[in-house]
């Protein structure tokens, strides 16, 4: 039996054999994640481990983060073990995460992995997409694929997800669907673009109505950066995801200034219940927003959400982040919008993550600091409760020392006041532990959280020391139930 040293425990079982790890009185980290099967048990204090997913966990460990899925394949073109950039999407207590699998250091990745939760995010089960790139089974077209995001569609009761695929001739934004999240058909082809020179097409993002009040239920939206016409676009669906509008986007080409500026768009597109659809984006010097009212047939000019200042920060080995937004609606139609920004910090030395509201699209509140801590916070990913208005949870990373830790805070009061961060990991991430990308080292551009029946569900990547030559980064997922 392993006992774990007081405040900090890192499980020392190898990964040939499997072992019983008791936690101390107080409070305890216990990294058991090392692929044994390990059985934890924490006892009094507050607690955090993170295990494989096979790892048998005592109910007196308050804070789980299971391994959730991780990289099969062996493409030499890929860094293996690697899983970056989740998305999640959260139907009453089913959640659906999506991620890439295989990372490749000049872009995009061998497949799409996905893992379905149906008892709000406590247990999982894995698969990866079908039909994508020739590692897929069955095997599929595209050499790449990357970007993935998930949607569900309660008009039509199927789960969609959106992913950009990458060829030397062409790219396409995919959308992929299933009826119950684990068995999954061929992808539909949303939009095709030439390839000539950059990619032109980046970075989608899809979102269904769901509302029970809106005349547009059951529409379907995906946006991207859309380098053909240098702005925002938008496509519609009417019928599940099975075909797509023409793309639209805004009369004053919003999103331009971002395309053609140092950083995407990361558009956020998100539905009020009562079917306005808003899109946030980063935008160079500021974050905006382009609305529709009539089911996306036709958007408004762009409308400033706040001024945004970000904070590159020099690391040695260089960390890949960005000022991309997060963007949730909650059950009143309130629409909220956090992203990294260093305008609180003192001389723009670091940043903070910030979170604005507006309840039309138009009109945005001053944006307000979250209490992330003193480290620099990036890659948040921000979830509003469907069921209870103003409560939110977002979950971040922190880089500190070349070493990234995952935390949670969440509010009542629609971001009025915050909890105490939650740390999510239990044993911090040197970065060059994951995988290496031609913009940084990378755990994603993005990450997510979701509320399943009431309990929040963050999906994000951590690793563990790099074996033999290989990585292990994997997607980790973490329920808690917050205030």
């Amino acid at each position: 039996m392993l006992l774990a040293a007081a405040s900090l425990a890192v499980a020392a079982a190898s990964t040939a054999s499997a072992a019983r790890i008791r936690g101390t009185p107080r409070n305890d980290r216990i990294q058991a994640e090392n692929g044994a099967r390990d059985t934890v048990s924490c006892g009094r204090g507050r607690d955090v481990v993170t295990a494989d997913g096979f790892d048998r966990v005592a109910s007196d460990c308050e804070v789980v983060t299971r391994q959730i899925s991780r990289d099969p394949f062996r493409n030499p073109e890929s860094q293996h073990e690697t899983q970056v950039e989740p998305d999640t999407f959260a139907a009453g207590s089913s959640v659906l995460a999506v991620f890439q699998s295989g990372r490749i250091f000049s872009g995009a990745a061998a497949d799409i992995g996905f893992s379905l939760s149906r008892d709000r995010g406590r247990t999982w089960r894995r698969g990866f997409l079908p039909s994508m790139t020739p590692l897929s089974t069955p095997p599929g077209a595209w050499p790449r694929v990357s970007d993935p995001s998930a949607a569900y569609d309660a008009q039509h009761h199927v789960w969609l997800v959106a992913s950009l695929a990458v060829a030397g001739q062409s790219s396409a934004v995919l959308v992929s669907r299933s009826t119950d999240g684990l068995h999954w058909g061929a992808p539909v082809t949303a939009t095709l673009a030439p390839t000539i020179g950059p990619l032109l097409l980046d970075k989608e993002w899809i979102v269904c109505d769901n509302g029970t009040r809106s005349v547009f239920r059951g529409r379907c939206y995906v946006s991207y950066s859309d380098f053909r016409t240098n702005r925002v676009s938008v496509q519609t669906s009417l019928d599940g995801g099975l075909t797509w509008s023409e793309p639209v986007g805004s009369p004053d080409f919003g999103g331009r200034a971002s395309l053609l500026g140092a950083y995407a768009p990361g558009v956020q597109p998100v539905v009020r219940p009562d079917g306005m659809l808003v899109v946030p984006y980063y935008d160079e010097t500021q974050l905006s927003a382009i609305r529709s009212t009539d089911g996306g047939a036709t958007f408004s000019t762009a409308a400033t959400v706040s001024a945004a200042r970000y904070h590159l920060r020099r690391t040695r080995p260089p960390f890949r982040a960005s000022p991309l937004p997060s963007a949730e609606a909650d059950a009143a139609g309130t629409l909220y919008v956090a992203w990294p920004d260093c305008a609180p910090a003192a001389g723009c030395g670091r940043n903070t993550l910030v979170v604005s509201h507006s309840t039309d699209g138009v009109s945005w509140s001053v944006p307000a600091r979250v209490p992330t801590g003193s480290a620099d916070a990036e890659v948040p990913g921000l979830a509003a409760d469907p069921a209870t208005p103003g409560r939110l949870a977002l979950a971040y990373y922190t880089l500190a020392g070349g070493r990234l830790d995952v935390w949670l805070v969440s509010s009542r009061d629609g971001g009025a006041t915050w909890t105490r961060p939650q740390r999510l990991n239990a044993r911090s991430v040197p970065l060059d532990w994951i995988a290496s990308t031609d913009g940084g080292l990378m755990v994603g551009d993005y990450i997510s959280t979701s509320f399943a029946s009431g309990r929040a569900v963050a999906v994000f990547v951590l690793a563990r020391r790099p074996t033999g030559g290989r990585l292990h980064e994997s997607a980790f997922a973490t329920s808690l139930t917050v205030r």
